[in-house]
């Protein structure tokens, strides 16, 4: 019998006590030292020049790019191979000869991305990837990187104004609650992670009023999580015109794109800006979302290049603190909008388009990213799906709340042509639900075009 099996037979108060148990292993994993340091360093960054920080970071690659030559057999042959001198590199204009990694190249040659010695590295970690655009990716990951990475989420909350402690309404995709389970609650506490977690299974409107009576008793003032399982409960709380005992202060999302309709459905549920934060389990890059709503690469934490491509600008990273497993010039599979800007010499992403397998592909060979500003305008839609079928037709689905849906149906249709020229014949459809993937994810776009 596995451990979940063994968990959803326990009686609730149990459930929460293995919550705990599990919450105090991951704090011990996240918070140990260096994580202080870590965090006060990166917070002090902040105030720094781009050329101060590009120091910061170069010294970490001339680091880990000669114990990459050192230790990991893949990389040592592909040094030699390019011509790439790991003790003379001076930043990261001498690493562009080695080729971009993807995924695939990664799982073929997994065995040989390892450390040939891993005793050299510390304690570490297996990750997998969520898999959502194939197979997962299964690797290692080295407790202090975890730790370092935390560092970088903790400076987005700070700069926001959450301080560590601070009890978090979270919004994930884990199966906490049963299945099998009818009668609140509907949520499991984690008091080691400061965290009420409630059950994505159970988001539905026949229960989102006793997700309401838990913020009410619990005193919560921060949403963290998924914006597709933020998103209805948002729409709930607007449509029913519901007001909490505190106020909500903070939405905070990762693990999926925030479009700008989910971002206004969330303020006008919530009365606060969402703030969203990008990152990955392979540690390959960051990029924050700050006060000022500008989202600005953390180029502290990894190397992260914006490569330009006909979809977009591709980010392509290297880790820079896991030596428990290596990637340099690793293809996210994310592609990005930006124009150049700057702020005190960090980079500013315009907008994170998403994977680049979400694209609406054309029939003369084009691609259309960037097609959540369908629902920019929108005051009626909670939720939608872009499916591209084989033939190039499209259908989006769409879940509707409230009025005006008529005419927000009119503006997406009028943008969709403009953006696709009039290629592809549309159908809007409306359904009562989209259906999300394994681990809760909703995909904006679906396509049943074969890449092949």
């Amino acid at each position: 019998m596995d451990k979940m099996a063994i968990y959803n037979k326990l009686p609730i108060p149990l459930q929460d006590f293995a919550c705990s148990i599990e919450g105090r292993r991951l704090a011990s994993l996240r918070y140990g030292s260096p994580f202080d340091k870590n965090l006060l360093g990166y917070s002090s960054n902040v105030s720094l020049s781009g050329d101060e920080v590009a120091s910061i970071r170069n010294q970490k690659l001339k680091t880990m790019l000669r114990f990459c030559y050192e230790q990991v057999p893949f990389y040592k042959k592909l040094f030699d191979d390019g011509g790439v001198n790991p003790y003379t590199v001076i930043d990261d204009r001498d690493i562009i000869v080695l080729p971009i990694l993807r995924k695939n190249d990664v799982r073929e040659h997994v065995d040989d991305l390892r450390p040939s010695d891993l005793t050299k590295i510390g304690k570490y970690i297996t990750e997998h990837t969520s898999g959502s655009t194939g197979s997962s990716l299964v690797f290692g990951q080295s407790v202090s990187n975890v730790r370092d990475l935390w560092a970088v989420f903790w400076r987005f909350w700070n700069l926001l104004g959450i301080e560590q402690g601070t009890l978090c309404a979270d919004f994930g995709s884990r199966m906490i609650v049963p299945s099998s389970q009818v009668e609140p609650p509907f949520w499991r506490c984690c008091p080691p992670l400061a965290q009420v977690k409630f059950s994505a299974f159970h988001a539905n409107e026949s229960n989102y009023g006793e997700f309401v009576k838990a913020f009410d008793e619990k005193g919560l003032q921060w949403i963290h999580g998924y914006p597709s399982c933020i998103v209805p409960f948002a729409a709930y709380v607007l449509e029913k015109g519901i007001t909490f005992a505190k106020p909500i202060r903070w939405v905070t999302t990762s693990a999926e794109n925030l479009y700008d309709h989910q971002r206004a459905l969330i303020k006008k549920a919530f009365g606060v800006d969402p703030y969203s934060l990008y990152a990955l389990t392979e540690a390959t890059a960051c990029i924050s979302e700050r006060p000022d709503h500008k989202m600005v690469v953390d180029e502290d934490y990894s190397l992260v290049e914006l490569v330009e491509s006909p979809a977009g600008y591709r980010i392509v990273g290297s880790n820079l603190g896991n030596f428990a497993f290596p990637l340099l010039r690793y293809d996210t599979g994310d592609v990005c909008s930006c124009s150049g800007e700057r702020v005190n010499g960090w980079r500013v992403v315009d907008f994170i388009d998403g994977r680049s397998a979400e694209l609406v592909r054309l029939p003369d060979g084009g691609t259309v990213g960037a097609l959540s500003a369908l629902f920019t305008e929108s005051s009626s839609v909670k939720e939608a799906q872009i499916v591209q079928h084989a033939d190039y037709s499209v259908t989006i689905k769409f879940v509707s709340f409230g009025e005006g849906i008529d005419s927000d149906i009119a503006v997406a249709r009028q943008k969709f042509i403009e953006r696709t020229r009039g290629l592809l014949p549309v159908e809007f459809k409306k359904v009562e639900l989209i259906p999300r993937t394994k681990r809760g994810k909703l995909r904006y776009v679906v396509s049943e075009i074969n890449n092949g």
